[in-house]
Order: structure tokens, then sequence, then C-alpha cells
């Protein structure tokens, strides 16, 4: 009988989030041009009612895939909650019953166009919100300590319920010596983390992490090297010779790949105090220098 409230309570809010209104963005935008030849509001409107359209469902599905923005929206309400899977049927009921008409804002002021989800649709929003993916109290607690901007807080909630990681005890040991020790002191929080997901994504959940971070460190350098290697090789050589000799070319962007490399060396001095150089692999216990980037040299959040 508890969750009963939540079910509702979970469609309601959602209901009331989405009737607001959906920003098409940018990306969803050029999918549309490209596929329908920049069709006008009108146009749009005719496009997605005909059901002999076969591209008209995938529309539907990105115009309500649920961006950022939305999500960070949509967190409080899932964080005041402990949805399950059995939570989504109940959302979907509910929303289906109440036949909402979603004003979706269409960029180049080329008007509002209002839409009415399907079941279907509205189920695959509720999935791709992860409502299901709960955050460990651990790392709830770091985050209500140590970063207290309400945007932020909500922003890096929305990153970790997205993320397939697995946390075990020592991933979210770390996540929270992260919040702690680098959200208000690195200006380059915002790379180091989106960085961490995905390096621990692929990273062995059992592993030591500083461990694996040097492992990444180190097959980053040889990557470097080999481009490096390739760069000089084909200033004096076709692509064909250099195959017909055996070698293997590596491109790569050696500039990215650097970033990389300062990122990780930041991390572990900033969590662990040390980190290693290599061809040197004494652990070294000075600070790495960053101050030859700035966080604009790095992917904005």
């Amino acid at each position: 009988m508890k969750n009963k409230p939540n079910r509702y309570d979970l469609g309601k809010k959602i209901s009331e989030l989405i009737q607001n209104g959906i920003l098409i963005t940018d990306e969803v935008m050029h999918y549309i041009d490209s596929t329908f030849s920049n069709p006008s509001v009108q146009e749009l409107r005719r496009i997605l009612s005909d059901p002999s359209n076969c591209e008209a469902d995938t529309v539907f599905e990105l115009i309500f895939y649920p961006d950022l923005p939305l999500q960070e929206k949509i967190e409080p309400i899932l964080t005041s909650g402990n949805y399950n899977e059995k939570d989504i049927e109940p959302a979907v009921r509910y929303l289906s019953q109440k036949k909402i008409t979603v004003p979706v804002t269409f960029p180049d002021q080329r008007g509002t166009l209002s839409l009415q989800p399907t079941d279907s649709i509205i189920r695959q929003l509720l999935v791709r919100l992860n409502i299901t993916q709960q955050l460990d109290p651990r790392l709830s607690e770091a985050l209500s300590r140590y970063v207290t901007d309400t945007t932020e807080n909500l922003r890096i909630r929305v990153m970790l319920r997205n993320c397939r990681t697995k946390f075990s005890d020592s991933i979210c040991d770390f996540l929270c010596a992260c919040f702690k020790k680098m959200y208000a002191a690195s200006p380059l929080f915002w790379s180091v983390f989106r960085f961490l997901l995905n390096f621990l994504d692929y990273a062995d959940p059992k592993a030591d992490i500083y461990s694996c971070l040097m492992e990444e460190k180190k097959a980053v350098l040889q990557s470097i090297d080999h481009a490096e290697k390739s760069e000089q090789a084909l200033k004096h050589n076709s692509v064909e010779a250099l195959m017909l000799k055996g070698m293997t070319i590596l491109s790569i962007n050696i500039a990215d790949a650097r970033q990389r490399i300062v990122l990780i060396d930041h991390i572990c001095i900033s969590i662990f105090g040390k980190t290693e150089l290599y061809g040197i692999m004494d652990p070294i216990e000075t600070p790495v220098t960053v101050t030859d980037f700035s966080p604009e040299d790095f992917p904005s959040p």
C-alpha cells in the first residue's frame, strides 16, 4: 500500500514538468532538418500525424528523450522517492489517462507545436530517466555536504544516475573523496568528473583505483608515443609504403591525449597525494602543474 501514493505522485509530477514545455535541442533539430528538409512547424505537424511515415516514431522518441536539463528538473522527484520498476506502469497509465499535451518549442523562431505522447513514448521516457537507479547513501551524503550549489548538485546526481558503473565500496569511497577534495578546490572539477564517469564505466570495480588510473596513464602515454612516431614516419613515407614495411599507423588527437594525462595526474595528486612519472617510475609527491590549462581547454559540462 505504501507504494501507491509514490506511483501516483511520480506520474503527476512528471506530467506537471513536461506540460511546462520541451525545448528542442540543436542535435534533434539537425536530425529533423536533415531528414525532412528544414520543415516548418505546420509541415512537421503533418509529418508527425501521418501514421504511414516510418520516421515519425523516431522523431517522437528524440523529442521526448530526456536531456540533462529535463533530468535535472525531475531529479528532486526521484531523489525524494524510492522508485522501482513496478512504479513505471502505474505512472504510464496515469499520464495516458490524463491525455497530456506537451508544448514543444523549436529553435530559429519556428514556433511551438503541441504534441500528445503515446503510451510507448511515455514508457520510454520513464525508462530513460533511470528511476530505478538509486544513489548510494554515501554518495548522497557527500554531495549534500560538499556540493552546496543546488543546480550543480542535481547535475551530478543525474550524471551518476545515468552512469552504468557498478558502484562498489572502493568506487563510492573514491568519488566521495573526489567531491570532498576537488569540487571546491579544483577549477577543472567538471572535466575531472566527466573523465572519471567514463573511466569508471570500463574499470574493474574491485580493482585498486590508483593502479587503474596509472595503467590508463601508461596506455595513453604509449599511444602518444606511437602516434608521434607515426607522424614522423609519414613525413618521409607514404601510408602504403609504411604498411608494406609492416608498420602500424596510429592517428590520435595528441593534444586531447595530453589533456587526459593532465587530468589523471591532477586527480591522483588531489586525492592520493602522488602520481607516477613513467620512465621515472618512482611516485612523486609534488603537485602536477595544470596552469598551462584552463577549464575552457576542456569540454564544458
